[in-house]
């Protein structure tokens, strides 16, 4: 038997980038900046940018005379993301520290990194901080694991072949009110949350557990899995997800949170 492309041994960075980010990513990033329509002109700050694929759909909207910067915390990331487009100006940093002057942007936006974050309120206060009078952020998140179903599937894998903390690594629990309170609390009183559905698409279950397992937990964790253990995690999603199974491979729907504010 063939070795699966993703391997425990691959750079998590590039299967984040050649596996999740067309299956669920390239359109997310679409819906977002569908959201706030970064203009001609606009300066925009990507936070936790992961390999770029949002500030590589801004760049060209925002041109002629624009700027699109990248951020991320992850050094593997950005060096990824300079690869696949070194035109576009790539930064390592802390959310809770931004590395920019007073009201430099017109637009922030964050897909699937402000859970992530230590310090949710003084990332707001960052981000704040950095938006001049009038500019806008935009931030998704995914909703609850019950509205993603491919998840709970990869939940009870790990529970079973690893344990209940490596489950714990699968974090989706996006609450309207939780992000609202977190916003208002770093200096954005009005915000608008809506809710959106995207199939996520894979060739196999197995792909997509071996996707998320070394290109999302690996990528931002220091959790290591042996290629055994992936196996196993494989071959007991595919029966939960086998309704999902069509002629195109696996699809299954995803809810997100969407989060837009005017500064």
């Amino acid at each position: 038997m063939r070795p699966h492309p993703i391997q425990t041994t691959t750079s998590p960075s590039e299967i984040y980038e050649r596996f999740m980010v067309p299956a669920m990513f390239a359109e997310w990033s679409k819906v977002l900046l569908g959201l706030v329509t970064p203009h001609p002109g606009d300066r925009v700050l990507d936070l936790a940018c992961g390999t770029g694929i949002v500030a590589r759909t801004a760049a060209p909207m925002v041109q002629p005379g624009g700027e699109v910067i990248g951020l991320d915390f992850n050094a593997a990331q950005i060096a990824t993301a300079r690869l696949i487009d070194p035109s576009i100006e790539w930064r390592e940093g802390d959310a809770a520290s931004l590395p920019f002057a007073h009201q430099k942007f017109d637009l922030v936006v964050c897909q699937q990194g402000f859970q992530f974050f230590p310090d949710g309120v003084q990332a707001v206060k960052e981000i704040h901080r950095v938006l001049q009078p009038g500019g806008r952020v935009a931030i998704s998140v995914w909703s609850s694991i019950e509205k993603c179903p491919g998840y709970p599937a990869l939940v009870h894998a790990l529970e079973r072949r690893v344990g209940s903390s490596a489950a714990s690594l699968i974090q989706m629990k996006g609450e309207s009110t939780e992000i609202s309170r977190l916003f208002a609390d770093g200096g954005f009183p009005n915000v608008d949350v809506v809710t959106r559905s995207v199939d996520a698409s894979y060739s196999s279950a197995e792909e997509f557990t071996r996707a998320i397992v070394v290109g999302a937990i690996m990528r931002r964790t220091d959790a290591q899995f042996s290629e055994e253990t992936l196996g196993l995690m494989a071959a007991d999603v595919g029966p939960e997800l086998a309704q999902y199974v069509g002629e195109n491979g696996l699809a299954f729907p995803i809810e997100a949170l969407l989060l837009t504010a005017r500064k």
